[in-house]
């Protein structure tokens, strides 16, 4: 027993440095273990877990405005992104009529160039382009200093008390007029707002209050949208830890007191690949798609369009099924960085969040001490198992790593929370190894056998002397 219990507490001791060291990193491009792993346990938690239904349409570096170089400033930083104009924004949402959108959400709060040539005209475009679309979510900043002002936002109602909420007291930034008729105004976020922590938690708001009214966010008003309700169908209560914003029948968003959404950092909805070019390109549990993108399916007589049409079928269909995020996310514009490495947009976050409530893909870590008592049962089940006969050894480590696995699916049903999955099984199938190769105590039957045998050793060797 000893010979094999110190060789699994070696070499065990081993696996779970790599991996603990491996956690620390702290890197979006998690080992394939990890996403197959947590997608398992999802399948089996289908009654509480659905796929999002949000497509992020984002404006990226590769995104060219519609200037022409006519208003260029020399003394300009050549870096820096350039302003789109309401032409940009108007061919955006006349590219996008032509999927036949199911909803929109458009995150960009636009301030345009007075002295740009696409801004001096009697012409609306971005008026013209707005109205046929069906009625759109638009952001807003605001802010909670100074005098009471701005647009007045839709009141819900609210059970329990509001006072931890933040107040709004002025609209700092408001959406174009000219998409403001077909669109309700909803405040994106606070200008002097930190929604990430130190530690990486970031948190966005659902509700702020407008003097004694309870107001809901960008994100709260998209969803409202998705799913075809009124602001006065929305049941808002407020009880500190057990808050919550509850949506029709079946969607209820958990949120803080004070009317803030955890984004979840470990929820698996964005992972990191390697194309077939090598390249680093991201893979999400939702949609999404380029504003050049959005535009190829208009040619449908070239041959790069059909064929771009067959490999994106899926992304270009969803426009029409899910709710649509229009909004930045340039590099610039990433600079939300998540406890697990991702970094993201202010947009970027917002499809998140959106995706994360319609899937009720509210998935966390387990906390680090509960890893290590998940350790300590497999080096439990280790002095159990050295103690038994290879076979009863073998067949039992088989048994209790199943055991083992079962109980960290049932934990994951009841509380939407996993553990990297690389020590714990690196460790169960150390346990089968050792098992197999070592020998282990002889039974008792092994040993009358051995005894009868130097037994008739013995009266041998009498007989021949």
């Amino acid at each position: 027993m000893r010979n094999r219990l110190i060789t699994f507490l070696v070499f065990g001791a081993i696996l779970v440095g790599i991996g603990e060291w491996d956690l620390r990193k702290k890197q979006s491009d998690r080992m394939a273990l990890d996403d197959w792993w947590l997608e398992f346990c999802v399948a089996n938690s289908r009654d509480k877990i659905s796929d999002p239904a949000v497509t992020f349409i984002r404006i990226t570096d590769d995104y060219k405005p519609l200037d022409l170089g006519l208003n260029d400033d020399p003394n300009a930083d050549p870096d820096a992104p350039k302003k789109l104009t309401r032409l940009d924004y108007a061919t955006i949402l006349g590219a996008l009529k032509k999927l036949n959108p199911k909803s929109i959400a458009f995150e960009p709060v636009p301030e345009f160039d007075k002295d740009s040539m696409f801004n001096q005209t009697d012409i609306e475009p971005l008026k013209d382009a707005a109205l046929p679309l069906p009625r759109m979510t638009l952001g807003a900043v605001v802010s909670a200093d100074g005098d009471a002002g701005g647009a007045e936002y839709p009141a819900l109602s609210f059970e329990g008390d509001a006072t931890e909420i933040r107040e709004i007291k002025r609209t700092v930034k408001s959406s174009d007029h000219q998409l403001l008729v077909n669109g309700d105004l909803a405040f994106t976020f606070f200008e002097d707002a930190k929604q990430s922590s130190g530690s990486g938690v970031v948190r966005i708001p659902l509700l702020a209050r407008q003097g004694k009214k309870v107001v809901p966010s960008f994100v709260l008003n998209a969803l409202i949208n998705d799913a075809g309700a009124t602001v006065d169908q929305i049941k808002v209560t407020l009880a500190g830890e057990g808050s919550s914003i509850q949506i029709g029948e079946g969607q209820a968003i958990p949120i803080s007191g004070d009317g803030m959404l955890t984004i979840p950092a470990y929820s698996g909805v964005k992972t990191k690949m390697v194309s077939d070019q090598g390249k680093d390109s991201e893979k999400h549990h939702f949609a999404t798609l380029t504003i050049d993108q959005i535009h190829i399916p208009g040619e449908q007589n070239d041959e790069v369009a059909k064929e771009f049409i067959s490999n994106f079928r899926r992304e270009l269909d969803s426009v029409s099924e899910n709710t649509v995020l229009i909004g930045f996310d340039r590099s610039i514009d990433r600079q939300f960085n998540l406890e697990n490495g991702d970094q993201l947009s202010r947009a970027g976050l917002f499809a998140r969040a959106i995706a994360t409530v319609q899937s009720g893909r509210y998935i966390d870590w387990w906390p680090y001490w509960l890893r290590w008592v998940a350790i300590a049962v497999i080096l439990a089940l280790a002095f159990f198992l050295f103690s038994l006969p290879r076979a009863k050894s073998i067949t039992f480590s088989l048994l209790g790593s199943l055991a083992i696995l079962a109980v960290l699916v049932v934990i994951f049903k009841a509380s939407l929370t996993w553990t990297p999955p690389f020590a714990i099984v690196s460790l169960l199938g150390l346990l089968f190894i050792v098992s197999l190769i070592l020998p282990g105590v002889a039974s008792s039957g092994d040993s009358s056998d051995l005894t009868q045998n130097d037994d008739e050793d013995e009266s041998s060797a009498e007989k021949a002397t």
